[in-house]
């Protein structure tokens, strides 16, 4: 079946006020600690450990109590409705709006409806999309499915909110703790607001930064689903060593997307991934052939941010010139269940 026009404009962006630093991480888990020196040293030499296999620096981390229920990604659709210049309530021209992220403040009604109010965005379809870090990709792909079965609906907002306050563990003691808490310790928040359009937005006649949506790939593998996991009560935990292994499982997705798109491998100029870690990056690199420089590594400026890290990760290397028109991208992320799925953009 062949995919209706469907362009993905730039996404608008909006990161917590607080930073966070490597150290600062550290000495919060330190503040915790209830050992002995040297079992802190143990401890420590773990941590450390995965945060430099990972690559992570610095994290913008969102406050519990600064937030207002659904006010989150509210401001990263706010910053779209600027750039896109969409209207108010009838006259925003959004038909959906799909929340693609697991943070929320209640499990009813769908997120993206109190995004769609607060944002006064008239009566769009408003759902929620749950699939971990594979959030934003899913919604994108699961709005271009729409557009496929019925022509009434011509755009969409798919919103994200990276929020882990209250879920992440900094009391960890054990080694058997870092295996299991540590890769919390990179998670960052970000919001992001990406529109899907079967019409390329234009501003006076001039066309906004899009890329046009040529393929699509997503592919589960549920018996890793025990691996990595956020509880209705307790904190996010995650096996990062098996998570790790699975790795290996990517470059045949990308490789499958880039058949979809009647790309070579090589063809790709851009592959904006999910920042889960470096060490992944350089192994997917490594695995697909393809240049380092062409799998940018952005972990260390803003950590993992789960369901925004692609949007994020497109924004920034936008933002610092190294997407260029004629580009072809690849936008792929995975996440716990164990899930991978990819865009394939031609970028104008």
């Amino acid at each position: 079946m062949a995919l209706p026009t469907a362009w993905m404009s730039l996404p608008a962006v909006h990161l917590p006020s607080r930073s966070v630093t490597r150290e600062q991480t550290l000495d919060a888990v330190h503040a915790n600690f209830r050992g002995t020196p040297e079992e802190w040293a143990r401890v420590s030499r773990l941590l450390r450990a995965v945060l430099n296999a990972c690559g992570t620096q610095t994290r913008y981390l969102e406050d519990l109590d600064t937030l207002a229920f659904g006010t989150h990604a509210t401001r990263a659709v706010e910053q779209l409705r600027a750039e896109q210049r969409l209207g108010r309530g009838a006259q925003s021209g959004v038909d959906l709006v799909v929340y693609g992220s697991i943070a929320r403040e209640y499990f009813e009604p769908a997120t993206a409806s109190e995004i769609a109010c607060r944002s006064d965005l008239g009566e769009p379809l408003c759902y929620d999309v749950l699939a971990a870090c594979a959030g934003m990709v899913v919604g994108v792909q699961d709005v271009v499915g729409r557009f496929a079965l019925d022509d009434s609906y011509r755009s969409a907002i798919v919103a994200t909110a990276a929020i882990s306050a209250g879920r992440l563990n900094e009391d960890i003691q054990t080694g058997e703790d870092v295996a299991l808490y540590a890769a919390g310790l990179t998670v960052g928040n970000a919001c992001t607001a990406t529109l899907v359009s079967r019409e390329r937005r234009t501003i006076d006649d001039v066309p906004l930064p899009a890329g046009r949506i040529v393929a699509l790939y997503a592919h589960t593998m549920p018996q890793h689903y025990g691996l990595c996991s956020v509880p209705v009560y307790g904190k996010f935990r995650s096996q990062s060593a098996e998570m790790f292994r699975l790795t290996k499982t990517f470059p045949d997705g990308f490789r499958e997307t880039c058949r979809r798109a009647g790309w070579a491998v090589e063809d790709v100029d851009l592959w904006v991934l999910h920042q889960a870690s470096d060490r992944a990056l350089a192994e997917i690199s490594h695995s697909l052939g393809v240049p380092a420089a062409k799998v940018p590594a952005l972990h260390a400026d803003f950590g993992n941010c789960e369901s925004s890290s692609a949007a994020l990760t497109l924004r920034t290397l936008y933002d610092r010139g190294h997407l260029r028109p004629g580009m072809k991208v690849i936008v792929g992320t995975a996440a716990a269940g164990f899930m991978v799925a990819t865009l394939a953009l031609e970028w104008s």
